[in-house]
């Protein structure tokens, strides 16, 4: 009998549970919603559902947020996450820069930091990244118990189960995963993800491509990173590698690759290639705003040099943009017969330059692509920017983090 009562009570426990985290999940998605409503989402009854959430007002993770319209009847009260309840770090690297930032659950950023640093410096990085960080939370009135966990996007093959970045294996000793290192020194959970994945995901659930389930997500910054959106999922592989478009040969007698292979499609669209081909029209005594802009901070040339030349009409620069564009749209091409998408989302810092660089992308896709599958994508710009790889990145970690708070 006492066996039969245990079994019992851990079937309860376990639906419990199982409730909890679709809450945490449902109101982080949806943002308010009714009794009612969640009753028939879970597939549960109306008491079942009123208990799951008077539970969690008990314990601060939910809160009321006001009464509903009614179609019929009483108005319900509506309910949400309560934001003040924790907040989750999220570190947000590129080549040049480690970015920290809080975010409560309502997606809004209390406290954010930005510093320089190189990956390059892979044998120092942890120590430097994790100085940095610590700096950072010193200034801020926030404690340990009031963070639930940690995010980190980064660009590179990156493991997520592993918590490993295969194309910096010299950040951490040997056989220790970034996520491993970050979890023991601060004592949270960690969830790493490629920094082009955490974009597409922000799309998908925050910004443009809310409205779609078939995706590209290109990310022009210092390398060239491909996020796939299948069904409204992120399509990682069977490692967590996909995606790595700029690493597909495009120029067999072209320059070499940092990736070690020879005339990848990084090598002539990225960020780093664009300043790289500006400085040598520049050596050859190409006539062009650029000497001025440069000069006049006193800084060497850089991406936004070029994008602010193309904007001010510079002939040379619009066309080192112009025939970035296309080689990249004849890139994406081969991704569109592939992946079949209803939209392009471009995104990355030489995204700045609006159309300058999407009609010449688009125009080589028109060339290269079939009709069927070019008729009806759209190609747009991102509205959010370099936001939507932190809100990729957050959603992703909460997903993470309510499996892991209630688990069975």
């Amino acid at each position: 009998m006492a066996e039969i009562i245990e079994n019992s009570s851990s079937v309860i426990d376990l639906k419990k549970n199982r409730l909890r985290r679709h809450l945490i999940k449902e109101l982080y998605r949806t943002h308010t919603t009714s009794i009612n409503k969640l009753s028939r989402l879970f597939h549960s009854s109306i008491p079942s559902a009123t208990g799951i959430v008077n539970e969690m007002q008990r314990e601060g993770w939910v809160i009321e947020k006001g009464i509903g319209v009614a179609k019929a009847g009483r108005p319900p009260v509506l309910y949400g996450l309560n934001s003040d309840k924790k907040v989750n770090l999220l570190i947000d690297v590129n080549r040049n820069e480690a970015n920290f930032v809080v975010m409560n659950l309502n997606n809004e950023i209390l406290h954010e930091h930005h510093r320089s640093l190189h990956l390059e410096n892979a044998p120092s990085y942890l120590a430097q990244l994790t100085g940095e960080l610590d700096a950072f939370l010193a200034g801020i009135p926030l404690s340990r118990e009031d963070f639930w966990g940690i995010g980190v996007t980064m660009p590179g093959l990156i493991s997520p189960s592993q918590g490993l970045n295969q194309s910096y294996p010299q950040l951490t000793p040997e056989g220790v995963s970034l996520t491993e290192a970050l979890r023991k020194k601060y004592q949270l959970p960690v969830l790493m993800m490629n920094d082009t994945h955490a974009t597409a995901y922000g799309e998908y659930r925050f910004g443009l491509a809310k409205k779609f389930k078939h995706v590209l997500t290109i990310n022009i910054d210092w390398g060239v990173g491909l996020g796939v959106l299948l069904e409204g999922e992120v399509f990682g592989g069977s490692k967590g590698f996909a995606g790595e478009l700029g690493h597909i040969q495009v120029n067999p007698d072209g320059i070499l690759c940092e990736c070690g292979k020879v005339g990848c499609l990084d090598t002539i669209t990225s960020a780093v290639a664009l300043i790289r081909q500006a400085e040598e029209g520049i050596a050859a005594g190409r006539a062009t705003l650029l000497t001025k802009l440069a000069g006049a901070d006193n800084h060497s040339l850089s991406a936004d040099h070029i994008i602010q030349a193309v904007k001010m009409g510079d002939s040379f620069s619009i066309d080192l943009l112009s025939n970035l564009g296309a080689e990249l749209g004849k890139g994406l091409a081969t991704a569109v017969h592939l992946f079949n998408p209803e939209a392009i989302i471009v995104t990355g810092v030489l995204a700045r330059a609006d159309n300058f660089i999407t009609n010449p992308m688009e125009q080589a896709i028109n060339r290269y692509c079939l009709s069927d599958f070019r008729n009806a994508l759209t190609i747009k710009i991102s509205e959010l920017g370099p936001k939507a790889r932190l809100l990729g990145c957050q959603a992703n970690l909460v997903n993470y983090l309510a499996e892991k708070e209630f688990c069975d």
